[in-house]
């Protein structure tokens, strides 16, 4: 894997979220490159009594220009400093793809940058 070369970038908005004692959930919605436009939801629990770590898993679906739908699975791990939160997963696409993502939230814009590394 080849993390000097995403496979594909982009910027997710936050639409939505929902806060809750066992974590907060987030709705997404944005364009990451190959995988066009791209729906998610992801749910972030805290690890420690500070909440400036834990886990995350979420689902998405993406719709390609060719009208093509692709849905994925996906786990990892988070951190936070501040307003910023830095994310790590993997996800499991129903095209057969693997990818390795990098993500920085902005929780003040709202806005969430996506690397994405392929697995091929």
């Amino acid at each position: 894997m080849d993390l000097g070369n995403p496979a594909a970038e982009g910027e997710l908005h936050i639409t939505g979220a929902i806060v809750g004692g066992d974590g907060t959930s987030f709705n997404l919605e944005g364009e990451v490159g190959k995988y066009g436009r791209v729906f998610a939801t992801m749910h972030l629990t805290s690890g420690d009594s500070e909440r400036n770590s834990g886990t995350l898993e979420g689902d998405a679906r993406t719709f390609m220009e060719d009208g093509n739908l692709i849905s994925a699975t996906f786990a990892g791990s988070w951190r936070r400093s501040q307003g910023e939160l830095s994310l790590f997963f993997v996800d499991n696409c129903s095209n057969g793809d693997q990818n390795f993502v990098i993500s920085q939230v902005d929780l003040i814009d709202k806005l969430m940058t996506v690397k994405v590394y392929s697995t091929l």
